[in-house]
């Protein structure tokens, strides 16, 4: 509901900028680095409290903080390499339920190719890996041209990559990475299958027990640590941006006037509740099902009929990521290989060596603060789906105290739905959720093909699992609930067609001037790949476009 001029008038901040932002995510946090390192002023609203800083020195030598550092840097959990797992508990408790489901009539976690699989309404962490599209498989199309579509996808992983910080290299130095790493390179090298390092946004810190994961605080570095663009960036933490206004709806090409926001920490009295931001641009990149919920609030969608909605494909063509997930007990023969340096590596046998020094009673032999593997198989077209091979922490999958967690392995296989119009995420308006805004409904079924890639994904990844050891009791092979990958695509599609898309393929929304949405919702295709390196492109050529809409003259700057 818009808010009226009365309140407008006598209870809110009018705040007037170049570019509003609707979410402080890796996303919306893309955009406002290179908006504002192009000379725009930017105001960002985002719903969570800024609760997770990175410290820094200024150039006047005082202390400074840059907002959105990952939690798991947190020196508790670092610390905690024995018991990673107590990392859990910070991200369940960050989950929500988004919907309720009406009925509940199956097995969540039953096997897609299964008679009654039909999936499910659940609840719905960045994890810092950023792996990029295959080309073949999951890549969208940005140009009609394949060879320069290649490219343009090209330059923007690498402008990406550099944004977020991506390594492949900050767990060379793990006996366990390199253990499983090497198993399954030896294990598949005569079915011509690739397993390599899983190419993840962090840095590991000068001492190599730390490792410094990248989050929104990367992104913004440029920003907080330059005084004057600093000016040039407003960030409003615990608000919500409920709706945009539209100035004329009756025009071809429709104008947003104004965002509407609630501060969710308010003054008890009333005071300033809501808040209008004036702009000439706004983006929405709230999240998945965030974006197209304030889309819906704002009034754009009549589900009665479609003639009279302003986004006529919002919510439709969604997509999700079948996942199945086991933990095995490593194999004794593949510990007994630790303390032999079967692959002669000098750091390895420095590690083994002073660990068996200060700690002679420890059977394994290898130190309790070894760095946990990250390995990965990519999408391919023989095994589409997007395979880790890791130790970390989710909000499920948690080891019993009394199990050394460093002969504990997990195994997470992703693989994906194909974009079908009948997949689909709606809004009610009668019903709302914990923010007071409209609750969500998901309609979701996997066609027959994708039940079939997933019961092949299920066969390969036990395959991979026996290479490796034993299934861990409690963590024996399994289908995950629906939605619990948190990679929900496709809720406010990009691409050349609007007969089937919200947007262009610069995330401007078919049918009005000064709209962009941003996120992972924007990913038209299936993917079973992580998804935000992919976003972040999709940002970088949106902030591209938004900058020669504006002028033209200033260049978004390039790491």
């Amino acid at each position: 509901m818009a808010i009226s001029s009365d309140e407008y008038n006598n209870k809110t901040r009018d705040l007037n900028t170049d570019v509003f932002i609707a979410g402080g995510g890796p996303i919306g946090a893309t955009y406002a680095k290179l908006l504002v390192e192009a000379g725009y002023d930017v105001v960002m609203a985002e719903l969570g409290a800024a609760d997770s800083f990175r410290e820094f020195t200024r150039d006047d030598g005082r202390t400074d903080y840059i907002p959105g550092f990952h939690k798991k840097n947190t020196v508790e959990y670092q610390k905690a390499s024995l018991d990673i797992d107590r990392f859990v508990h910070v991200i369940q408790g960050a989950l929500s339920l988004v919907s309720v489901p009406v009925q509940e009539l199956t097995i969540d976690t039953l096997n897609p190719s299964s008679w009654g699989a039909q999936g499910a309404q659940k609840p719905t962490h960045w994890t810092c890996a950023t792996p990029r599209f295959n080309k073949d498989i999951e890549l969208p199309v940005l140009v009609d041209n394949k060879a320069e579509n290649s490219k343009e996808w090209d330059r923007l992983y690498y402008i990406a990559e550099k944004l977020i910080g991506t390594t492949t290299t900050a767990f060379d130095e793990s006996i366990r990475h390199t253990l499983i790493l090497r198993t399954l390179q030896d294990a598949f090298s005569q079915q011509n299958r690739t397993f390599e390092s899983l190419p993840l946004a962090c840095h590991r810190m000068p001492n190599a027990d730390y490792v410094n994961w990248h989050a929104t605080d990367t992104i913004l570095e440029h920003i907080y640590m330059d005084p004057e663009k600093r000016k040039r960036f407003t960030l409003l933490t615990n608000h919500r941006c409920t709706s945009v206004e539209v100035v004329d709806k009756n025009a071809s090409n429709k104008t947003i006037g104004a965002a509407s926001l609630k501060n969710f920490l308010a003054n008890r009295d009333g005071q300033f509740p809501y808040s209008f931001v004036q702009a000439k641009i706004f983006i929405i990149a709230a999240g998945a099902v965030a974006t197209p919920q304030i889309l819906f609030k704002s009034g754009f969608v009549d589900y009665t009929n479609s003639n009279k909605s302003l986004i006529k494909n919002l919510g439709k063509y969604i997509t999700e990521q079948p996942m199945t997930f086991c933990q095995v007990i490593l194999k004794s023969e593949l510990m007994d290989l630790i303390p032999r340096n079967p692959f002669k590596l000098d750091w390895w046998q420095e590690m083994v060596r002073n660990h068996k020094e200060r700690h002679p009673e420890d059977p394994l032999r290898f130190p309790f603060r070894d760095p946990e593997p990250q390995v990965t198989s990519k999408v391919s077209q023989r095994h589409p789906w997007h395979a880790q091979i890791h130790r970390d922490a989710f909000s499920y999958g948690n080891v019993a105290a009394t199990i050394d967690s460093r002969t504990i392995v997990d195994l997470r296989f992703f693989g994906f739905a194909e974009p079908r119009v009948d997949n689909t995420i709606t809004f009610e308006s009668g019903y709302e959720d914990d923010f007071g805004m409209p609750q969500p409904t998901f309609h979701f079924q996997l066609s027959d093909d994708d039940r079939k890639r997933a019961h092949r994904m299920m066969l390969d990844m036990c395959e991979v699992a026996d290479k490796l050891g034993g299934f861990l009791p409690g963590s024996e092979p399994q289908f995950m609930a629906p939605g619990l990958a948190l990679h929900l695509g496709g809720t406010t599609r990009a691409g050349l067609d609007p007969e089937t898309h919200v947007a262009d393929t610069n995330c401007k929304v078919y049918g009005f001037s000064n709209l962009y949405v941003g996120g992972n919702g924007v990913i038209p295709t299936g993917f079973a790949s992580n998804p935000t390196l992919t976003s972040m492109c999709y940002a970088i050529r949106s902030a591209e476009a938004i900058v020669a809409q504006l002028g033209g003259q200033k260049k978004v700057v390039r790491q």
